[in-house]
């Protein structure tokens, strides 16, 4: 028996506009907002989760002496925004039939903006989708007579120091006084035409009549070496928005120049990254001995260029520059974990200047590991699993979980959780296995999630052909956890999916040629008495990547908080 459930990763507080705001509207009455929660089985304000249907769900509410079926699908655009698409809510049915005939009549009707995670957490921003120090102009088309623009490029826009952060300061404008307005990035999501939307909040404090919550396009013309960017007159994508130069708010972009030249040590010390790291990977591109790296979660994008190399010990000394221009020399470590899995770690010492000692190893104790997949793969990795296993989970009484693999399709994986009596299922994942290596006699398998196309990591002890242990390990494949303590004891309940016998588990053997490199990128320093670079640290990307990614074990957990409530009520 299949559940009608809300996936973790839509579950949590969001607002949404309760009407919108035309160009014309020159008032400066604030756009009321309502709340909209969404917990594991319901929608309260729409109804309770009856039965889904790919991505569109029927929702089922009372309304009078009847029930009341709408069709919704809920498309999830950023990890903090979710667009609606429905019928009118004033229309509903009485019958599923008729309700799930409606599912092919749906259109965008309201944008959702997450306000709390999951389990009432804070939301976190997102890394903004332009990046950088930029000039701009900036016009309003509210239809009036009265000119408001900024008609030269003194005007100031960045991303610095916080890459989750956009901060406009206007200057020389039509209106007075000049402002700053300051807005958290929300999430971005593909656009027509090459364009890409984009969601933020404003925090400015003051908003004078403009939305709290804001969308728009944009996109980047490298031949005139502008970004344009439109922003709609609401907290929709639609209203007074047409393009990325045509909104109620326009602006157009033009980047600062580098204002810190490259040191003649770099220019005259260029080195090489292995030749297996060249191309693209998840969040990077490496070109002969030039890195660049986008770090989502520790909201910042970094160039690394190699002045010192040594493949045999995996350890290169880097010339590093953020999208704020702030610059140091420093060590990069690099190993390839499998043919399309490679990890980077940054040492603990900065320094202003070359220094050969930033690579010795009392400046590596410790490493914390980046994990990124190539991009285009030439081969699959097969998953280590083999077989269908189950098992209870421990801490959560009457639920099982399910690992299984396909005979056919040795490199996807299936995930399931279930009531052990009932055998509802509550949750069911695939995944394809990006690749895997032993380490410290544990198994990393680096996967991607189809549904989100997120990657996530899990650690593993493969025990036998009969027994295996798992545990999530973040999407960077933390160390120093033990699967056999804090993992999920599963036994073999039968053979792989498919018409062929499920063959033996995975050899859990490092790849030959030790060690091999992996992509890099720059953290802040992680530890006391690490030399600190004014105006020229390198942030940490190490402490947020671990929350980018609901695990199923937080689903399950909410799963089985709501349920022990229903059994009492």
């Amino acid at each position: 028996m299949v559940g009608c459930y809300f996936p973790a990763e839509f579950q949590g507080e969001f607002v949404t506009q309760v009407s919108g705001k035309e160009a014309s509207d020159t008032s400066n009455e604030p756009i009321q907002y309502s709340t909209i929660n969404i917990t594991f089985n319901a929608i309260p304000v729409w109804g309770y989760c009856h039965r889904r249907i790919g991505d569109n769900v029927l929702l089922m509410d009372r309304y009078g002496d009847g029930d009341c079926i709408r069709c919704f699908r809920l498309l999830r655009r950023s990890r903090n925004i979710i667009e609606v698409f429905s019928e009118d809510l004033n229309r509903c049915y009485t019958s599923e039939a008729t309700a799930l005939a409606s599912c092919d009549k749906l259109n965008s009707t309201s944008v959702l903006y997450r306000t709390r995670e999951i389990g009432n957490i804070p939301i976190r921003n997102e890394y903004c989708p332009i990046t950088g120090q930029y000039h701009f102009t900036y016009n309003l088309n509210n239809g009036s007579d009265k000119v408001i623009e900024c008609n030269s490029f003194s005007s100031s826009f960045n991303n610095c120091p916080d890459g989750s952060v956009l901060r406009l300061h206007f200057n020389r404008c039509s209106f007075e006084p000049h402002m700053n307005i300051t807005f958290n990035c929300l999430g971005n999501w593909p656009g027509p035409n090459g364009s890409t939307y984009f969601a933020l909040m404003d925090i400015s404090g003051n908003y004078e009549g403009r939305p709290q919550y804001r969308c728009g396009l944009f996109h980047v013309d490298n031949k005139k070496g502008k970004t344009y960017m439109a922003l709609s007159s609401d907290s929709s994508c639609a209203q007074n928005l047409d393009n990325s130069t045509s909104g109620y708010e326009t602006l157009v972009l033009s980047k600062i120049p580098n204002q810190k030249k490259m040191p003649n040590y770099v220019k005259t010390h260029v080195a090489t990254f292995p030749k297996w790291a060249q191309g693209v990977w998840e969040e990077s591109l490496i070109v002969n001995g030039t890195m660049t790296f986008t770090d989502l979660n520790g909201y910042n994008s970094y160039t690394f260029i190699t002045v010192d190399s040594n493949e045999e010990t995996g350890r290169y000394i880097v010339y590093s520059k953020n999208q704020c221009e702030q610059v140091a020399y420093v060590c990069l470590m690099m190993r390839q974990r499998s043919e399309n899995v490679l990890e980077f770690a940054i040492g603990m010492v900065l320094s202003p200047v070359y220094q050969s000692y930033l690579c010795d190893d009392t400046n590596l104790d410790k490493p914390v590991w980046m994990t990124q997949a190539r991009i285009e793969r030439a081969v699959e990795s097969p998953c280590p699993i083999t077989g269908q296993y189950m098992g209870m989970i421990t801490d959560l009484s009457g639920m099982c979980a399910e690992l299984s693999s396909n005979c056919n399709t040795r490199e996807i994986m299936y995930f399931k959780v279930t009531d052990c009596e009932s055998g509802e299922l509550y949750e069911e994942r695939a995944y394809l296995c990006l690749g895997q290596w032993e380490e410290k006699g544990v198994m990393y398998a680096y996967t991607m999630r189809n549904d989100t196309s997120t990657n996530e990591c899990f650690v593993g002890l493969i025990v036998n052909d009969e027994e295996i242990y798992i545990k999530e390990a973040g999407d960077h494949c933390m160390r120093n956890i033990d699967p056999k303590k804090e993992g999920m004891r599963l036994y073999k309940k039968g053979q792989c999916y498919g018409n062929s016998p499920s063959p033996a588990p995975t050899p859990m053997k490092p790849i030959p040629h030790n060690p091999i490199m992996r992509t890099a990128t720059t953290p802040r320093s992680r530890v006391s008495g690490t030399t600190s670079i004014s105006g020229n640290n390198i942030p940490s990307f190490a402490s947020h990547k671990t929350t980018a990614s609901y695990g199923f074990v937080m689903f399950i957990m909410v799963i089985a908080f709501f349920r022990n409530i229903y059994m009492y009520v």
